[in-house]
């Protein structure tokens, strides 16, 4: 994949014209709520997040297929005083054809593809932390497709670890109804410049076959395993194996869906509580899956009843679910609702006329 890809990319770079250009500009507004209930959980915490998140480019593109992107991604928190709760830079060349994308620098984490469960990246993670700051490579074809990718989560600092994370996932359909792939993530979570020696090496793979069909409703069902691989260094007490079962069901029409997520197995975030050296539990901050996959209790169930739909050519998206968490005998409550725009203008054609 990676060497038909770097010489697709440079024989197009190379072919390119001067004509074949455009100027445009990308721009997405989105609105999110996310408010949990888990009063007396060992999982989480209650708590609401409610924000408008911007995200204006603009780009050149040429040949059709590179382009070089400009821009930034603005959080604000409803009820916040300041005028802006967060600001970062967007900043990347994207190389896209029909089978192929290359990206580099800081870019919208919707460009990757992969299928990553929730033990990957929970709800919250995906608001707060939309951007990939690295490089991806992933290839689309007619049953298959493959992805790999460096994220640069942190920086070797007083304030912050250094910290990176390495993504692949690849599937592929088979006997026309059926799908099976791989996910996997390996994060390096290392020390602040302050002090030294707290390591944390943190590996996830979920390995999965599952099956997708329509009668009357959209079916889509996924029996996976994930296996953690964890090791603190601080303690040198050796690997932890954290592994259990999930077993994912979707049922949807007309956009109305209901979903349940099923995981058996051992705590995936054994070390969640733990506290570094420099005094902070590790929490949120090594583990970016939802939380509810560090149950003590070996049993944990996810389902959710909602309603998800694209308008007007996919420019505006609309998502709203109520979701029931279940684990040691109690029932939480989660409450989602998404609601974006998006809009993409070419401000000047490949002949470089203005568009009005």
């Amino acid at each position: 994949m990676v060497k038909k890809l770097l010489a697709c990319i440079f024989m197009t770079a190379l072919c390119g014209t001067v004509a074949a250009q455009e100027l445009f500009f990308s721009g997405e507004v989105s609105t999110h709520f996310d408010n949990t209930e888990y009063t007396g959980s060992d999982c989480g915490t209650s708590r609401t997040i409610f924000a408008v998140r911007m995200t204006p480019t603009i780009g050149y593109r040429w040949n059709d297929r590179h382009s070089v992107i400009v821009g930034a991604e603005l959080l604000k928190d409803f009820g916040s005083s300041r005028f802006l709760d967060d600001a970062n830079m967007v900043a990347y060349y994207r190389f896209k054809n029909e089978k192929y994308g290359a990206y580099a620098g800081i870019f919208e984490r919707d460009n990757l593809i992969g299928r990553y469960s929730r033990a990957f990246y929970s709800d919250s993670t995906l608001i707060y932390n939309p951007l990939v700051q690295g490089i991806a490579m992933n290839y689309r074809g007619r049953n298959s497709f493959a992805e790999f990718a460096i994220d640069w989560e942190g920086l070797y600092s007083p304030q912050t670890r250094e910290k990176f994370r390495i993504l692949f996932s690849a599937g592929g359909v088979f006997a026309k109804y059926f799908d099976a792939g791989v996910s996997f993530s390996m994060q390096h979570y290392a020390n602040r410049s302050t002090f030294m020696s707290n390591v944390v090496d943190n590996f996830l793979l979920n390995p999965y076959i599952g099956a997708r069909f329509t009668a009357f409703f959209d079916f889509d069902i996924r029996l996976g395993y994930l296996l953690g691989m964890q090791r603190d260094r601080m303690l040198e007490e050796g690997w932890k194996l954290p592994m259990g079962g999930e077993l994912g069901f979707r049922m949807s029409r007309w956009g109305v869906f209901i979903s349940n997520d099923l995981y058996v197995g051992g705590n995936l975030m054994p070390f969640y509580d733990r506290t570094g050296k420099d005094g902070l539990a590790y929490a949120d901050d090594l583990y970016t899956g939802d939380p509810f996959y560090g149950t003590p209790h070996k049993v944990y169930n996810r389902t959710g009843i909602g309603y998800e739909r694209s308008f007007a050519n996919d420019s505006v998206s609309v998502r709203a679910e109520m979701v029931l968490q279940c684990t040691g005998g109690h029932v939480y409550y989660q409450q989602l609702v998404g609601i974006s725009a998006r809009i993409c203008p070419t401000l000047y054609d490949k002949r470089n006329h203005k568009r009005n």
